[in-house]
């Protein structure tokens, strides 16, 4: 439906404008946590956006670190660690007892936690792992034995709006819908880019479907100013005194984003401060 907005993803939220999806990262205020106060970020459970929390009441330091009550981390893949109440308690991803034939030995895959049984020697493959020797053959590990078959294509009948490809990487043909051009670069369907800071444009099948941003006007308090920040379509009001100046960047004073991973930045008075957010706990049914 038309103006419905909808979230795929918990940093990530779209909307439909007249059949067009446009899909824009979730934009997350400063909490603005009081330092005075001990206060931290925190990301809570399948959320986006962090939120303060005290870590003086019930935080823990581990390995030269403080973590807030309730919050996780994992010093290493196969293990995850819990603070609660003062307390760390970290527990190892459980593996099952393993007994391999006399002509297989125990060995971790790349990535994993818990051992598998291989055969000796060359490259080793997991009891029902499948692997492509070449583009059109397939083979599957199958109780220590290697089963091999080479792909039948089957006949592909194309739609108007598509194109028969063989796509790099792959075997057979198959129907690709075809590409928008848009200023001498060409988009693949289901793709979206920016034609300009306002004007937001999504292939679909071959046609450019572009959705225009109409600004409201911006009406400031005492103290603050008209801005337009970097990439972004409309006036703004910010902080007229204390902007700070980060990776090419202007920030106002108050204004906070996400560096990279878990790390978010804020400008305070002239000065970005960069602070990693600590993970709530999750818990996940059984």
């Amino acid at each position: 439906m038309n103006n419905t907005s909808w979230r795929p993803q918990s940093c990530q939220e779209c909307t439909c404008y007249s059949d067009v999806a446009i899909c824009r990262p979730t934009y997350c205020p400063n909490p603005e946590c009081d330092i005075q106060r001990v206060e931290r970020l925190r990301i809570p459970a399948n959320q986006c956006c962090p939120e303060c929390i005290s870590s003086s009441q019930g935080s823990c330091q581990y390995e030269g670190v403080i973590y807030a009550h309730d919050s996780q981390w994992s010093p290493s893949p196969c293990t995850a660690c819990v603070c609660s109440r003062g307390s760390v308690s970290c527990t190892p991803h459980p593996c099952s007892a393993l007994s391999c034939p006399s002509d297989q030995s125990p060995f971790t895959p790349a990535g994993e936690c818990c051992p598998k049984c291989g055969r000796n020697g060359g490259t080793a493959y997991r009891d029902g792992e499948e692997w492509k020797p070449s583009l059109c053959s397939r083979c599957v590990c199958s109780n220590g034995e290697v089963r091999c078959s080479v792909a039948e294509c089957q006949q592909v009948a194309c739609k108007p709006h598509e194109n028969l490809v063989i796509q790099p990487g792959r075997c057979c043909p198959q129907c690709v819908s075809n590409p928008c051009l848009s200023a001498g670069k060409q988009h693949q369907h289901g793709e979206q880019w920016q034609k300009n800071a306002c004007t937001t444009c999504v292939c679909d099948r071959g046609q450019s479907k572009c959705h225009t941003h109409t600004c409201q006007p911006a009406s400031c308090a005492k103290g603050q100013t008209k801005v337009k920040r970097t990439g972004q379509c409309c006036d703004e009001c910010a902080a007229a005194k204390g902007s700070c100046l980060y990776e090419g960047a202007v920030r106002y004073h108050g204004d906070m984003w996400n560096g990279t991973g878990c790390e978010f930045c804020n400008c305070n008075r002239g000065q970005v401060l960069c602070q990693r957010a600590e993970c709530a706990r999750v818990e996940c049914p059984q």
